[in-house]
């Protein structure tokens, strides 16, 4: 079996947000209790992660089944996708079990400076790369923008018979960089808002309505949610969506196969 699990899909901020007074946040609905964005990949041979959040010791803790990734895959240096990496690094050092992150070669470098503790000597090797062979699928890093923030990656796992994507941040992405995101089976993006209504000048992220667009856009088949704020109220929101878009929530497990 091969499946992906959610291990955190809130925004930087989570949800419930700090002194937050809004519905979601006080009412704390199962569904809108959110820590921050990363996924878990479980194949018959491998576990691997996407990012590692604030929240990994909170999320292994909860969700880990007996055995320590071997593969972690950086989609970009933000506080709230990597800040994990020391209390990864700690399970790897203590349980003896090498792991490998990988991600494109400026992200390394930057990862080697903020981390320069970090070595084969405690169970962790960096690789740079934007492509590599990985369980069942050809994986693939494609730059993408991410508006007032920069710049992050998306990743492709190319199979046999099923396409996936997992992009939790990005805003304003160029024709060029939407290319390898047509036909997709799965889109698994970010999508912070419902409907923002700030100068995109100052925007980071696609909101829900101009998500299910670059859906029909690019002929995906089905895309999930994730990178949710406090202003994404699921049990609300998710009656307003089409059949094939779906809100991410923590522990929700999605099978990889056509």
């Amino acid at each position: 079996m091969t499946y992906l699990k959610f291990l955190g899909t809130s925004d930087s901020q989570g949800v419930p947000r700090l002194l937050c007074t809004c519905a979601v946040c006080t009412t704390r609905a199962p569904q809108n209790i959110r820590t921050r964005p990363s996924v878990a990949i479980q194949t018959p041979d491998e576990q691997i992660l996407i990012d590692i959040s604030p929240d990994f010791h909170q999320q292994f803790a909860h969700h880990n089944t007996g055995t320590i990734p071997q593969t972690v895959l950086i989609t970009h240096l933000h506080n709230d996708h990597i800040s994990g990496i020391g209390d990864f690094a700690d399970v790897c050092f203590w349980h003896k079990s090498p792991a490998r992150i990988v991600s494109p070669p400026e992200n390394i470098t930057g990862l080697k400076q903020r981390y320069p503790y970090l070595s084969p000597v405690r169970n962790i090797t960096f690789i740079p790369t934007i492509e590599l062979d990985l369980a069942l699928w050809h994986v693939s890093f494609h730059y993408v923008n991410h508006g007032v923030n920069g710049y992050a990656y998306a990743i492709r796992f190319q199979g046999p018979d099923f396409v996936w994507m997992y992009m939790p941040d990005a805003f304003q992405a160029t024709p060029e960089q939407l290319a390898p995101f047509h036909n997709l089976d799965l889109l698994i993006m970010g999508a912070s808002e419902w409907h923002e209504t700030s100068d995109p000048r100052h925007r980071a992220i696609y909101d829900v309505q101009e998500a299910l667009q670059l859906k029909q856009q690019c002929a995906i088949k089905r895309v999930v949610f994730t990178h949710l704020s406090h202003n994404i109220d699921i049990p609300r929101h998710q009656q307003q969506l089409p059949s094939d878009a779906e809100f991410a929530f923590d522990g929700m497990e999605l099978a990889l196969h056509a």
